[in-house]
């Protein structure tokens, strides 16, 4: 069962690197601003082709070795779940050395070309985009947390009878870490999932104060995107927030009421957990497709280009601008947002919760 689970996993993260250079906006190439009337290019188009490719051909050869290797010999679950995250871990790794030679391949044929010479950047200010957006209520995430408070009381009020060995850590099976119980390490699993139900509430906050990057020679289409980026980002909060409280609140409960675990209810919880957030990630990339593909198209202004920041950007993955106010930014390259690391706030985001969970660990 751990070898298909891992499989599955590696087939989904094979298939969002893949097809992240199609989910992006149109004149965004490999993390590099693209005039739009450049960003059809054959040598652009071929580059995206080819990155997809490779990251097909080789992602399936290793699941496949994976499946075959781990599939057929009578190896652990534990060793099998290993080589899982690490082959996982490898394809990330070897999509992003792909991004990065595109990356600078891009950058060269840029100034090669000189796409942004003589031309007039412009930066358009949406007054109304504001009052348009139909995001989830930041009140909505303080369900899932008043569902952990009930759960840390609950588990108080069993204390007396919860085992000497308190869980920490569960695989496929089950428990497979355990520590000596103490009134911390019985409700440390729920301070965890506080946290970031919290950081979940904070980033809906923070998308939705963050100015809207709309588009000189795209208009419409960028301002539906992002809209539809900050609607639909904010439901997948929401869903990942409400599936780790399921999920960890019945670990939780498996802890005081030993009778309720089994190695099938935990293979179905963490399997659940899975198509759950994997599946609104998918639906997430879909809708961003969606609402560049079906928007009106407009004549660009041929002496007229979107503000090129570039040099924001570092790599194309890192947003630093100490000149803008907000707290995060849509990816250039990937699914989702990425926080403004020139903003002192932004960190706070990034280390506190880091932090919190460092000291959980250590108090363990």
């Amino acid at each position: 069962m751990t070898v298909f689970l891992m499989a599955v996993i590696m087939l989904l993260v094979i298939g969002a690197q893949a097809f992240v250079p199609f989910f992006v906006r149109k004149t965004e190439v490999f993390g590099i601003y693209v005039p739009l009337e450049y960003s059809q290019q054959e040598l652009l188009q071929n580059l995206k082709k080819n990155y997809t490719i490779q990251v097909l051909l080789v992602g399936g050869a290793i699941v496949g070795l994976y499946a075959i290797g781990f599939g057929a010999t009578e190896t652990s679950e534990e060793t099998a779940a290993l080589w899982g995250v690490g082959l996982q871990l490898a394809l990330i790794v070897f999509s992003m050395v792909l991004y990065l030679r595109n990356h600078v391949k891009v950058k060269k044929e840029k100034q090669k070309q000189g796409w942004t010479k003589g031309k007039k950047e412009k930066v358009v200010v949406d007054l109304q985009f504001r009052n348009d957006l139909e995001m989830v209520s930041n009140a909505a995430f303080l369900l899932p947390v008043i569902i952990t408070f009930g759960l840390i009381l609950y588990t108080l009020s069993h204390y007396g009878s919860l085992p000497a060995q308190i869980p920490v850590h569960w695989g496929p099976d089950g428990p497979d870490r355990y520590t000596e119980k103490t009134v911390f390490t019985s409700i440390s699993l729920m301070l965890v999932l506080l946290v970031m139900q919290i950081l979940f509430f904070a980033l809906n906050w923070a998308r939705k104060t963050s100015g809207a990057k709309i588009r000189a020679s795209q208009k419409l289409q960028s301002r539906e995107r992002e809209l539809a980026s900050r609607k639909y980002g904010s439901w997948l909060l929401l869903i990942s927030a409400i599936a780790s409280t399921l999920l960890m609140g019945s670990l939780q409960l498996s802890i005081i009421h030993a009778g309720l675990g089994t190695a099938l209810g935990y293979m179905a919880l963490i399997v659940g957990f899975l198509i759950v957030v994997l599946g609104g990630t998918a639906f997430y990339a879909f809708k961003m497709v969606k609402s560049s593909s079906f928007a009106e198209e407009e004549l660009a202004d041929p002496g007229v280009i979107d503000a090129d920041s570039d040099e924001h950007w570092k790599a194309g993955i890192f947003y630093v601008n100490k000149e803008d106010p907000s707290v995060m930014a849509e990816k250039r390259f990937g699914i989702g947002w990425t926080i403004n690391f020139g903003n002192p706030k932004s960190w706070l985001y990034l280390l506190l919760p880091v932090a919190v969970l460092l000291l959980i660990a250590f108090l363990l």
